[in-house]
Protein backbone atom coordinates (compact mmCIF):
# COMPACT_ATOMS: atom_id res chain seq x y z
CA UNK A 1 0.00 0.00 0.00
CA UNK A 2 2.82 2.38 0.89
CA UNK A 3 4.36 1.96 -2.56
CA UNK A 4 1.01 2.54 -4.26
CA UNK A 5 0.61 5.80 -2.37
CA UNK A 6 4.22 6.70 -3.27
CA UNK A 7 5.31 6.86 0.36
CA UNK A 8 8.70 5.62 -0.89
CA UNK A 9 9.17 8.80 -2.95
CA UNK A 10 10.74 11.76 -1.20
CA UNK A 11 9.07 15.18 -1.20
CA UNK A 12 11.95 16.60 -3.25
CA UNK A 13 11.58 13.89 -5.90
CA UNK A 14 7.81 14.46 -6.06
CA UNK A 15 8.35 18.16 -6.66
CA UNK A 16 11.05 17.51 -9.27
CA UNK A 17 8.94 15.05 -11.28
CA UNK A 18 5.54 16.72 -10.95
CA UNK A 19 3.81 17.89 -14.13
CA UNK A 20 3.79 21.51 -12.97
CA UNK A 21 7.52 21.53 -12.34
CA UNK A 22 8.18 19.60 -15.56
CA UNK A 23 7.27 22.75 -17.49
CA UNK A 24 9.80 24.78 -15.51
CA UNK A 25 13.53 25.00 -16.12
CA UNK A 26 15.43 22.69 -13.78
CA UNK A 27 19.03 22.92 -12.64
CA UNK A 28 20.87 19.80 -11.59
CA UNK A 29 23.79 19.99 -9.16
CA UNK A 30 25.97 17.76 -11.32
CA UNK A 31 29.34 17.89 -9.55
CA UNK A 32 29.89 15.57 -6.60
CA UNK A 33 32.84 15.65 -4.19
CA UNK A 34 32.26 12.38 -2.33
CA UNK A 35 33.91 9.67 -4.43
CA UNK A 36 36.33 9.31 -7.39
CA UNK A 37 35.17 9.08 -10.97
CA UNK A 38 35.72 5.29 -10.98
CA UNK A 39 32.82 4.97 -8.50
CA UNK A 40 30.81 7.73 -10.16
CA UNK A 41 30.80 6.20 -13.62
CA UNK A 42 28.00 3.66 -13.01
CA UNK A 43 25.47 5.82 -11.13
CA UNK A 44 26.12 8.69 -13.53
CA UNK A 45 25.23 6.49 -16.49
CA UNK A 46 22.33 4.64 -14.88
CA UNK A 47 20.65 7.30 -12.74
CA UNK A 48 21.81 10.75 -13.85
CA UNK A 49 21.76 10.56 -17.67
CA UNK A 50 25.57 10.54 -17.72
CA UNK A 51 25.68 14.07 -16.31
CA UNK A 52 27.19 13.38 -12.87
CA UNK A 53 30.74 14.72 -12.72
CA UNK A 54 33.50 14.32 -10.14
CA UNK A 55 35.14 17.31 -8.49
CA UNK A 56 37.95 15.52 -6.65
CA UNK A 57 41.35 14.33 -7.81
CA UNK A 58 42.05 10.65 -8.46
CA UNK A 59 45.02 11.06 -6.12
CA UNK A 60 42.63 10.22 -3.30
CA UNK A 61 42.94 6.60 -4.44
CA UNK A 62 46.58 6.53 -3.38
CA UNK A 63 45.53 5.73 0.18
CA UNK A 64 44.24 2.38 -1.05
CA UNK A 65 47.84 1.34 -1.72
CA UNK A 66 48.29 1.09 2.06
CA UNK A 67 45.80 -1.79 2.16
CA UNK A 68 46.76 -5.41 1.53
CA UNK A 69 43.69 -5.99 -0.63
CA UNK A 70 44.78 -6.63 -4.27
CA UNK A 71 42.97 -3.76 -5.98
CA UNK A 72 42.79 -4.72 -9.68
CA UNK A 73 43.05 -1.31 -11.26
CA UNK A 74 46.17 0.23 -12.69
CA UNK A 75 48.08 2.80 -10.67
CA UNK A 76 46.72 6.27 -11.48
CA UNK A 77 49.81 8.37 -10.85
CA UNK A 78 52.55 9.57 -13.17
CA UNK A 79 53.16 9.20 -16.87
CA UNK A 80 54.20 5.56 -16.56
CA UNK A 81 51.83 3.07 -14.96
CA UNK A 82 51.89 -0.13 -12.97
CA UNK A 83 49.43 -2.76 -11.83
CA UNK A 84 50.30 -4.54 -8.58
CA UNK A 85 47.56 -7.12 -9.10
CA UNK A 86 49.17 -8.26 -12.34
CA UNK A 87 52.59 -8.42 -10.66
CA UNK A 88 51.09 -10.83 -8.11
CA UNK A 89 49.68 -12.97 -10.95
CA UNK A 90 53.13 -13.12 -12.58
CA UNK A 91 54.59 -14.13 -9.21
CA UNK A 92 52.14 -17.04 -9.04
CA UNK A 93 52.76 -18.14 -12.62
CA UNK A 94 56.56 -18.23 -12.60
CA UNK A 95 56.93 -21.33 -10.34
CA UNK A 96 54.42 -23.17 -12.57
CA UNK A 97 56.80 -22.79 -15.51
CA UNK A 98 59.80 -24.42 -13.83
CA UNK A 99 60.92 -27.63 -15.54
CA UNK A 100 63.98 -29.72 -14.64
CA UNK A 101 63.37 -33.19 -16.07
CA UNK A 102 62.01 -34.63 -19.30
CA UNK A 103 59.45 -37.43 -19.54
CA UNK A 104 62.14 -40.14 -19.43
CA UNK A 105 63.68 -38.65 -16.30
CA UNK A 106 66.72 -37.17 -18.00
CA UNK A 107 67.90 -33.70 -17.05
CA UNK A 108 67.08 -30.95 -19.50
CA UNK A 109 67.66 -27.19 -19.58
CA UNK A 110 65.05 -25.06 -17.87
CA UNK A 111 62.71 -23.10 -20.07
CA UNK A 112 63.70 -19.49 -20.58
CA UNK A 113 60.99 -17.07 -19.45
CA UNK A 114 60.87 -13.34 -20.17
CA UNK A 115 58.29 -10.97 -18.74
CA UNK A 116 57.37 -7.98 -20.89
CA UNK A 117 55.26 -4.89 -20.25
CA UNK A 118 54.70 -1.62 -22.10
CA UNK A 119 55.41 0.47 -18.99
CA UNK A 120 58.80 1.01 -17.35
CA UNK A 121 57.13 1.50 -13.96
CA UNK A 122 55.60 -1.97 -14.22
CA UNK A 123 58.91 -3.48 -15.34
CA UNK A 124 60.59 -2.00 -12.25
CA UNK A 125 58.08 -3.87 -10.08
CA UNK A 126 58.42 -7.07 -12.13
CA UNK A 127 62.22 -7.07 -11.79
CA UNK A 128 61.76 -7.50 -8.04
CA UNK A 129 60.42 -11.01 -8.70
CA UNK A 130 62.03 -11.90 -12.06
CA UNK A 131 65.26 -10.45 -13.36
CA UNK A 132 64.35 -11.17 -16.98
CA UNK A 133 61.71 -8.44 -17.16
CA UNK A 134 61.79 -5.86 -19.93
CA UNK A 135 59.82 -3.16 -21.66
CA UNK A 136 58.64 -4.23 -25.11
CA UNK A 137 60.87 -1.66 -26.78
CA UNK A 138 64.01 -2.90 -24.99
CA UNK A 139 63.27 -6.53 -25.91
CA UNK A 140 63.32 -6.05 -29.68
CA UNK A 141 65.74 -8.45 -31.34
CA UNK A 142 65.55 -10.94 -28.45
CA UNK A 143 63.47 -14.07 -27.91
CA UNK A 144 62.50 -16.48 -25.15
CA UNK A 145 60.85 -19.89 -24.81
CA UNK A 146 57.94 -18.35 -22.95
CA UNK A 147 56.82 -14.75 -22.96
CA UNK A 148 54.61 -13.42 -20.16
CA UNK A 149 53.01 -10.11 -21.07
CA UNK A 150 51.56 -7.78 -18.42
CA UNK A 151 49.27 -5.28 -20.14
CA UNK A 152 48.82 -3.12 -16.98
CA UNK A 153 45.76 -1.27 -18.28
CA UNK A 154 42.54 -1.78 -16.30
CA UNK A 155 40.12 1.11 -15.97
CA UNK A 156 36.45 1.99 -16.24
CA UNK A 157 37.08 4.22 -19.26
CA UNK A 158 38.34 1.15 -21.19
CA UNK A 159 41.36 3.22 -22.24
CA UNK A 160 44.48 1.25 -23.24
CA UNK A 161 46.57 4.29 -24.17
CA UNK A 162 49.65 3.73 -26.31
CA UNK A 163 49.33 -0.05 -25.78
CA UNK A 164 47.18 0.02 -28.92
CA UNK A 165 50.40 0.42 -30.96
CA UNK A 166 50.29 -2.45 -33.48
CA UNK A 167 54.08 -2.58 -33.70
CA UNK A 168 54.48 -3.19 -29.97
CA UNK A 169 51.81 -5.88 -30.05
CA UNK A 170 53.63 -7.54 -32.94
CA UNK A 171 57.00 -7.47 -31.14
CA UNK A 172 55.50 -8.87 -27.94
CA UNK A 173 53.60 -11.61 -29.79
CA UNK A 174 56.45 -12.81 -32.01
CA UNK A 175 59.25 -13.02 -29.39
CA UNK A 176 58.02 -16.35 -27.97
CA UNK A 177 59.50 -19.62 -29.22
CA UNK A 178 57.01 -21.91 -27.46
CA UNK A 179 54.22 -20.11 -25.62
CA UNK A 180 52.73 -16.70 -24.85
CA UNK A 181 50.88 -15.82 -21.64
CA UNK A 182 48.93 -12.55 -21.57
CA UNK A 183 47.89 -11.10 -18.21
CA UNK A 184 45.33 -8.33 -18.41
CA UNK A 185 41.83 -7.01 -17.96
CA UNK A 186 40.01 -8.47 -20.94
CA UNK A 187 37.17 -5.92 -20.80
CA UNK A 188 39.64 -3.03 -21.02
CA UNK A 189 41.93 -4.54 -23.65
CA UNK A 190 39.11 -5.86 -25.87
CA UNK A 191 37.69 -2.34 -26.20
CA UNK A 192 40.39 -1.90 -28.85
CA UNK A 193 39.52 -3.68 -32.11
CA UNK A 194 43.06 -4.95 -32.76
CA UNK A 195 43.46 -6.28 -29.24
CA UNK A 196 40.01 -7.89 -29.35
CA UNK A 197 41.01 -9.85 -32.44
CA UNK A 198 44.27 -10.85 -30.76
CA UNK A 199 42.58 -11.99 -27.55
CA UNK A 200 39.90 -13.90 -29.47
CA UNK A 201 42.67 -16.20 -30.73
CA UNK A 202 43.79 -16.97 -27.15
CA UNK A 203 42.52 -19.52 -24.65
CA UNK A 204 41.52 -18.20 -21.23
CA UNK A 205 43.14 -19.95 -18.26
CA UNK A 206 41.85 -19.98 -14.69
CA UNK A 207 44.62 -20.31 -12.10
CA UNK A 208 44.07 -22.89 -9.35
CA UNK A 209 42.84 -21.53 -6.05
CA UNK A 210 45.48 -20.60 -3.50
CA UNK A 211 45.49 -22.96 -0.52
CA UNK A 212 45.03 -21.28 2.84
Amino acid sequence: MGKVLKFDVSLLERLYTSEDVARMEKTMLDIQYRFPKELAEFPSREFYDGRLRTGISNNVLNILDRCEFPWPQEDMGGRSKKNDGQVEVVKRILPMLETTKSVDGAERPALSVAVLSPYSKQVTELKRIHSQSFTIDSFQGRESDIIIFSSVRSNVERDIGFVDDARRLNVMWTRARLALIIIGDRATMASNALWKRALDTCSEVILPAVET
